[in-house]
């Protein structure tokens, strides 16, 4: 099954433009990266909505980006993400392996071949790597179905912590933990907590201390000011998202069926079968409904968040096809399995054999020289067109301008004062609408700025902001 997860990331990666296009992807967290090993530090210099946890991870990709240029870099980093894929699904087989054959094959089919996660690799997003280090943890935490050792336990802690530095919301599933250790084994919880502080403490700490207020605006501000919203996105939808309907044109009423049957297979298994429910069981039904919870909290949802559902979701439904398959029944439930499987993966197939990604990088490199100053409302048009980086001094340091937007929702002075400093520090902008159209509500006095200091110039589906002062390539 892991090769099967790493066989159809690689596809997608096949697919025109996957590879070095335009993909929903990290080219703000991958920024921050470009951004520290060139001597800025996030929060402090730059905006930036998410912990450092990815930005450590990719600083190697990073450096590699000196060479051969972002473009090139993010490819390779992108060629990382079926590696990711396949240890996903063999760290989900290590939780439940010892339940047997059915919940190996359950479980690892759906981390495999959930439409969210193949959405959420292909960036990639954060969301597999958040997948990744919460399942490592659990792992660590549990041994078997019980707790594990004191050392193991404070592991899990710091793997589960390290994923919280990469995104706050693997705080879910860490909580969740902490409450059935303070229940099952309490003698445990301190190492645990210890665990858990020390691997969001480590890769955080140096950063809060060049810049608490900055570090607490962007990263604890940006994720409450995304929850309250008059315009809220329904359940339906996330719903949709979560099953995977939204990618197969299922709907809203399909993704309903699916979840009543997964809820209704949860029950039977751990109401009907007479078994012992252990503490893995309990963890992962918790988990489960608590996650699935948490993806109502954001008022405006993007598809990707639905991916860390997934290991959760496979982890209950592999606990629970292992308790519906008696011994004798093992083969034949872990066949069905097989076969739900194949069917899956041909949906997955059929979806991604049309899929594509739009690369600018030809169109970019046709107007703005190499190295010119530019910003972009979405930093994915300059991280691939190798125009993330500028050889001018004094050069705007925006990177993660959506994240920036909302932290500073509250703070409309700050907000102006924000995007008017970062126009009056760029030669050029590339985007695919007109600036008064963006999501960081551009005041009069930026507008009649803009107006005064730069030319307009359509190009291949592109926008370009030109100062009047600097030359282009057209």
């Amino acid at each position: 099954m892991a090769a099967v997860g790493a066989g159809v990331t690689a596809f997608q990666l096949s697919r025109p433009g996957m590879l070095f296009g335009i993909t929903p992807d990290v080219s703000a967290w991958f920024g921050a990266s470009i951004r520290l090993v060139h001597g800025a530090a996030p929060y402090r210099d730059f905006f930036l909505s998410q912990p450092p946890g990815f930005t450590l991870l990719a600083t190697p990709f990073a450096l590699l980006s000196d060479g051969i240029g972002t473009r090139n870099a993010l490819a390779v980093m992108r060629l990382c993400t079926p590696m990711v894929a396949a240890a996903n699904v063999l760290l989900i087989a290590c939780v439940v392996g010892h339940r047997g054959r059915a919940a190996v094959v359950v479980a690892g089919a759906i981390v495999a071949l959930a439409p969210a996660m193949l959405y959420a690799i292909q960036g990639p997003m954060l969301e597999p790597l958040l997948a990744l280090f919460c399942l490592l943890g659990i792992g660590r935490v549990f041994d078997g179905d019980v707790v594990a050792k004191p050392g193991r336990v404070a592991l899990g802690g710091a793997s589960l912590g390290f994923a919280v530095a990469i995104k706050l919301s693997a705080i879910v599933p860490a909580l969740v933990l902490a409450l059935l250790l303070t229940a099952v084994a309490r003698r445990v919880l301190p190492r645990f907590v210890a665990g858990l502080a020390a691997g969001f403490g480590v890769p955080s700490l140096a950063f809060i201390a060049l810049a608490p207020a900055a570090f607490a605006r962007d990263v604890i501000g940006t994720q409450l000011n995304r929850v309250p919203s008059a315009a809220r996105l329904p359940a339906g939808p996330r719903l949709s998202d979560v099953t995977g309907t939204a990618w197969f044109g299922g709907g809203e009423v399909a993704a309903a069926a699916i979840f009543a049957v997964a809820a209704i297979t949860v029950v039977l298994a751990f109401a009907a079968v007479r078994r012992p429910v252990a503490p893995l069981d309990w963890f992962a039904m918790a988990a489960a409904v608590a996650v699935l919870l948490a993806q109502l909290a954001p008022a405006v949802y993007y598809p990707h968040y639905a991916a860390l559902t997934a290991p959760f979701i496979a982890l209950i439904l592999g606990l629970a096809a292992a308790r519906l398959a008696p011994l004798h029944m093992g083969r034949a439930v872990a066949a069905l399995g097989v076969v739900v499987c194949a069917a899956l993966l041909a949906l997955d197939a059929a979806s991604i054999r049309t899929a594509s990604a739009p690369d600018y990088a030809t169109v970019v490199d046709s107007v703005i020289p190499a190295g010119g100053c530019t910003l972009s409302d979405a930093p994915s048009k300059l991280v691939t067109s190798d125009r993330f980086v500028s050889a001018r001094a004094g050069c705007t340091m925006v990177t993660d301008p959506n994240g920036a937007a909302v932290a500073l929702i509250g703070d409309p002075t700050g907000a102006a004062m924000t995007w008017q400093t970062a126009f009056q520090q760029s030669d050029y902008v590339v985007t695919d609408h007109p600036v008064n159209a963006w999501y960081i509500s551009a005041t009069p006095s930026l507008l009649r700025y803009i107006a005064a200091n730069f030319r307009i110039e359509w190009r291949g589906g592109l926008l370009f902001y030109m100062r009047s002062t600097v030359a282009s390539r057209m």
